[in-house]
């Protein structure tokens, strides 16, 4: 059973700096790739702990496996996944002492959970900062096809965004409710603009015909409550001839708090998507 445990927290913990390698990275590889390698390499690290040199092969076999189909981005990989282990590996270093009366087995999963969140917040401040340095040119024209219909909207990447629809963790946009009121169905328009949550109710009142394509979406408001809206699955979104990733729109009535005059505000996993694609 140890050497179970052992090898689940050596995989958690590679899956984690080869994720993190992956989203700065703008890598973009699939995340099968990144948990077999990190499975492969957990279970050799654990097997053969006894040599020292094993620390090394499973490292770079681990690299192999996760990046195998980006071989050009292999040195970039490398790099950042070095960059997080040595991250992870000072934070844990230092809260160490606090675990010396601990039992191995207890003080490896909270090493484990305590790099993962330590790796996951350096994440989010990288997004943070990479955008609010470039802020100015995240200000752009795309094209937006909903419902069959299209529409040309100027939006903003907003690093504060982090909203996603709950089951499938598709990101969601914000677009101002009065300039998709021309390419909505009328119906629905009027239906999701006076919609108000209830939970006995749901999405019931509205239109049958178009139910499939919305999902009900948990948020914030800006005064810190929690609610949920209705959220709309485009058909497809465009920006200089690059489509972002699937996700959902939610209208909203705030347009005058959108920056630079923009008319919707995207999910900030969308800097990534482009950044990538050397649209910004």
């Amino acid at each position: 059973m140890y050497a179970e445990v052992m090898i689940a927290t050596n995989t958690f913990f590679n899956y984690t700096v080869l994720a993190f390698a992956n989203r700065i990275g703008w890598i973009e590889n699939k995340k099968r790739y990144l948990f077999l390698s990190a499975f492969i390499a957990g279970t050799i690290t654990v097997t053969f702990s006894n040599y020292f040199i094993t620390v090394f092969l499973s490292f770079f076999l681990m690299i192999g496996i996760a990046f195998w189909r980006k071989r050009s981005q292999i040195i970039k990989a490398i790099a950042l996944t070095l960059l997080a282990s040595l991250f992870a590996g000072g934070l844990l270093t230092a809260i160490a002492p606090l675990y010396h009366t601990s039992s191995n087995l207890f003080m490896f999963v909270n090493f484990a959970l305590i790099a993962t969140g330590g790796l996951y917040l350096l994440t989010k401040h990288v997004l943070h900062i990479n955008i609010a340095q470039s802020e100015r040119e995240l200000l752009f024209s795309s094209n937006l096809r909903l419902f069959g219909q299209t529409k040309e909207l100027t939006l903003f990447i907003d690093s504060g965004n982090v909203c996603k629809e709950p089951l499938s963790n598709d990101p969601v946009h914000f677009v101002a409710a009065e300039v998709l009121q021309d390419i909505l169905p009328e119906s629905l328009f009027q239906a999701i603009f006076e919609w108000k949550f209830d939970r006995r109710v749901g999405l019931d009142n509205l239109p049958k015909e178009f139910i499939s394509k919305l999902r009900l979406i948990p948020i914030s408001t800006i005064q810190q409550e929690k609610t949920w809206v209705i959220g709309m699955k485009f058909d497809e979104w465009k920006i200089n001839d690059q489509y972002l990733p699937r996700g959902y729109i939610v209208m909203t009535k705030l347009r005058d708090k959108f920056p630079h005059g923009a008319e919707g505000i995207l999910h900030s996993s969308s800097y990534y998507h482009l950044k990538k694609r050397s649209v910004l």
